[in-house]
Formats: structure tokens, C-alpha cells, sequence
């Protein structure tokens, strides 16, 4: 069995306890003097435990004054005479959060709680879903030369439905990450594959159709060589569906910002979410545009590349992109919080080729500063351990949710190894987990079964 060492992210339930007071939004503030919040928390470490306990009591209109008992490990036996406390664990397990109050009086004579108390505003994720489906379903060509008769907007893959999905489809179906508010719920929002048909797996409204055959063909209707112009084209698919998706993260988070505007710690959390995607689209803008230019003067000279190729069936596709913060020895390359500071874009994608598949990693020179050290830190791990299938197997789980995964590769896994990807997968989704320096430098060791036999690059 391969080992799996899942990246830090194992799982528990945190048990904490919060001194908090009401605030004056609170609708107990004239009975109620202060509480104790004890509060059930399942994730990955305690420090996002405390910042999600934290969070979610001030959702309740509470204000925290102290941290009475420090998040601590626990398992169902730690509650197994205590009736509350074993439901809530239960329900931490079952919902990733579990909160009750034990309260006291402000005439000292009476005391409430430990009680659950109904929290006066929370985050709508159905309706959330339910209204980014529909901006899905609206579009725009976002081709360099796009005008007015850019009216026919389609569902273009960003990847391939054929060369790509077709190699690992199973009567038409492969595994992705689900975008539905039951799994998601299963999955206490972490990650959930489920199986899905290639017709919809990794559609956007982008492109509208003559422009996705026409600009696409060089890649679509061949063989990775590879071309400059080929990386490029394969680097522009990624940023034009990032771009799409973040325009649209932006208008809906907004929208529910809004919503939430006399709800303090909602609209503070959302406005921060806002803000951030918001950060994320200038820098995508400010790389299309450089893109646009290359593309509308056909010169292909400034995207740089390194492909990595092997004569193996592919177990998953994908196509993403990232700003890498970390490299794979741990050292910080940009600031990702500095949203007043433009930042190196690196794309990643696999490509068919004549004799197997390769990933392309591409990325516009200016974007060198980060991305050239990031890549010799990958090449300086390969030295070190021989091993470029467990690094850049790592690099795709964490840094892409745009992939498609081969039914019966998934299938064959044990579980303990699904659960290791999904886990992986999720790294990044937890607003209130700190960003670990060496998160691409360890773990899922042994899963992938790639085998690479040769390395193309264009590195200066």
C-alpha cells in the first residue's frame, strides 16, 4: 500500500472553550452578563480551530473576551458520559462545527446553559451555489480579438474532451470534484469527487465557438511537440477559465456581502473573500492582457516552459494555474496577503502527446521572478530524491481543483488513499487554516504511479 503521509491535513475534533459577552446586537444582552462557548471543531490543526470557534461565536453576537481552555485533541471517548458532549462531537463530526453556551445572569441569580443557541445569521451555501450555477450559464467570449459578433458563446472544455477525458473516460464518465450543496455538506465542505459525464467536466462559457476552434486548434486537433506557440495556447486556455471564474466569484460575493451588510462577522468574512478575489482578477486581468499581446501579434517567444513526459496511460487530467507562494524547499517566493503588489503567474496542463502525455508547466516571462525559482527548487528535489512523480503528482492535487480522474484508478485506491487526495485537495479551501511553508514538499507519497522519462525545457 502506498504511503500516504496526507500533507499535514489529518483530521480532528478540537475541543475549546471561549469566555465571551454579548454584544448589543445580541437579543439576550439585558439577561445575559457573559458565557462560556464550548465549542467542537473539525479540522486539521488548532490554530484553524480557534480562528473558526472564534468566528462563528461572533456570528452568535459574542464578543470573546479570553480563551479559557486551549484547543486540545479529543475522540468520542472523552465525552462518553457526558450527554451534551457527546452529541456535539457527534455533530462537530457530522457538520464540522459544534457550538453551546453556558451562561450566567446579570442579577447573579439565575444562569443559562449550557444551551445551543440559534445564531442570529449564517452563510447561505445552497442559495450560494444555487446563484453561481446560474452565472455559470451566462458568458462572454473572452478571445483577444472578441466583439459584437462573439453572440454564439458555448461550452468549451479547458480540457480536452477528446485527447484529454476521452483517454480515461469510463462509458463516458470520470471523476470530479462536485459542486453540489449534499456533497458538499457530506464532505463538512472539504472536497468530494463524483462520478460525471465529460460532456460537462470542466466547461465554461468563454469562448464562443468559432474562436475555440479556430485559436485552440494547434492543440486540439494535435500532438503536444512541443511549440512555443502550443504552451502558450495551452497557458491561455487556464487563465481565460480562471479569469471566467473569478469574474464571477466577484459579482456573487459581492451580491452576498451586501446582503449581509448588518451582519458584522458574515459581512466582514465575505467583504475579505471580495477583496481577495477581487486581488486575484487584476492580476489575472494584467496577465491576459500580456497574453492578448503575444496572441494578437502572433510571437510566441515570451512564454517560457517546462514539460515533464512519460509513455504511460494518464489517471487524471487537468488544467490550472497558481501564484506560487511556496516552493517545494519551503521558501516563500511572493506574498500572497500584498495586494498591492503584482504577481508571477505559473500555469500547469496535461497535454496528449504522439507516444503518452506530459505536463506542461508555462508561464509569460515577466513572470520569471517566481516562477524560474520555483521550477529550479522542483529540479533541485528531484536531485535530492530521484522522485518527480510524488512532487508533481503533490504540485496538481493541491493547486488544481479543475481535474478529471480515471474511474477505475479511483476506484482501485484504498480508502485511507482517497481520503489522503481529497484531503490535499482541499488544502487552501480553509479560510482559517495558516498557509504552511513546506505544503508542497511533503506527502501522498507512492499514490500516483507516473513514471517520467524525460524533461523538456526552454529555461533561461
Amino acid at each position: 500500500m502506498p504511503s500516504v503521509r496526507p500533507i499535514g491535513k489529518r483530521m480532528a475534533t478540537f475541543y475549546l472553550t471561549l469566555r465571551v459577552v454579548p454584544t448589543l446586537k445580541n437579543p439576550d444582552f439585558n439577561d445575559v452578563a457573559g458565557a462560556s462557548a464550548l465549542c467542537w471543531i473539525y479540522t486539521d490543526n488548532p490554530q484553524s480551530a480557534l480562528a473558526r470557534a472564534s468566528f462563528k461565536v461572533r456570528q452568535y453576537e459574542w464578543d470573546v473576551v479570553e480563551v479559557q481552555d486551549p484547543p486540545t485533541e479529543t475522540t468520542q471517548n472523552d465525552f462518553m458520559e457526558k450527554d451534551i458532549g457527546l452529541e456535539q462531537y457527534k455533530h462537530a463530526q457530522e457538520n464540522g462545527i459544534a457550538i453551546v453556551f453556558a451562561a450566567w445572569a446579570r442579577d447573579g441569580k439565575s444562569s443559562y446553559g449550557p444551551v445551543k443557541l440559534k445564531r442570529l445569521d449564517d452563510f447561505d451555501l445552497a442559495l450560494y451555489l444555487s446563484e453561481s450555477k446560474k452565472l455559470k450559464q451566462k458568458g462572454h467570449c473572452l478571445h483577444y480579438d472578441a466583439g459584437s459578433r462573439c453572440s454564439q458563446v458555448i461550452d468549451a472544455h479547458s480540457i480536452q474532451r477528446n485527447g484529454a477525458l476521452s483517454l480515461i473516460a469510463d462509458n463516458g464518465h470520470v471523476y470530479a470534484i462536485s459542486r453540489n450543496f449534499q456533497d458538499l455538506k457530506r464532505g463538512r465542505g472539504g472536497v468530494t469527487y463524483t462520478k460525471q459525464g465529460i460532456n460537462t467536466v470542466s466547461t465554461f462559457r468563454g469562448f464562443c465557438e468559432k474562436h475555440d476552434i479556430e485559436l485552440f486548434a494547434p492543440i486540439d486537433a494535435a500532438s503536444l511537440i512541443p511549440t512555443q506557440q502550443q504552451t502558450l495556447l495551452y497557458a491561455y486556455r487556464a487563465l481565460c477559465r480562471e479569469l471566467f471564474v473569478k469574474e464571477n466569484a466577484s459579482r456573487l460575493l459581492k451580491k452576498q456581502a451586501e446582503k449581509s451588510r448588518g451582519q458584522a462577522a458574515l459581512y466582514k468574512l465575505l467583504d475579505s473573500m471580495r477583496e481577495g478575489t477581487d486581488c486575484g482578477l487584476r492580476n489575472l486581468l494584467s496577465q491576459k492582457r500580456r497574453y492578448d499581446e503575444s496572441l494578437s501579434a502572433g510571437s510566441f517567444s515570451d512564454i517560457k516552459s517546462v514539460v515533464f513526459c512519460t509513455h504511460q496511460k494518464p489517471s487524471l487530467v487537468f488544467s490550472g494555474l497558481f501564484y506560487p507562494d511556496f516552493d517545494f524547499l519551503g521558501r516563500q517566493l511572493q506574498d500572497l496577503s500584498d495586494h498591492s503588489t503584482a504577481l508571477d503567474l505559473l500555469t500547469f496542463s496535461f497535454a496528449p502527446m504522439d507516444d503518452g502525455w506530459g505536463i506542461v508547466f508555462a508561464w509569460h516571462s515577466q513572470s520569471s521572478g517566481a516562477c524560474v525559482p520555483f521550477m529550479k527548487s522542483l529540479a533541485t528535489r528531484i536531485y535530492e530524491d530521484g522522485k518527480p512523480e510524488d512532487h508533481l503528482f503533490r504540485l496538481v492535487i493541491s493547486n488544481c481543483e479543475n481535474m478529471a480522474v480515471r474511474p477505475q484508478w479511483w476506484e482501485s485506491l484504498p480508502e485511507q488513499v482517497r481520503i489522503a487526495i481529497k484531503n490535499a485537495a482541499s488544502y487552501g479551501a480553509d479560510l482559517f487554516a495558516p498557509i504552511r511553508p513546506d505544503y508542497l514538499a511533503q506527502g501522498l507519497y507512492g499514490v500516483s504511479s507516473w513514471k517520467f522519462e524525460n524533461v523538456i525545457s526552454d529555461m533561461e
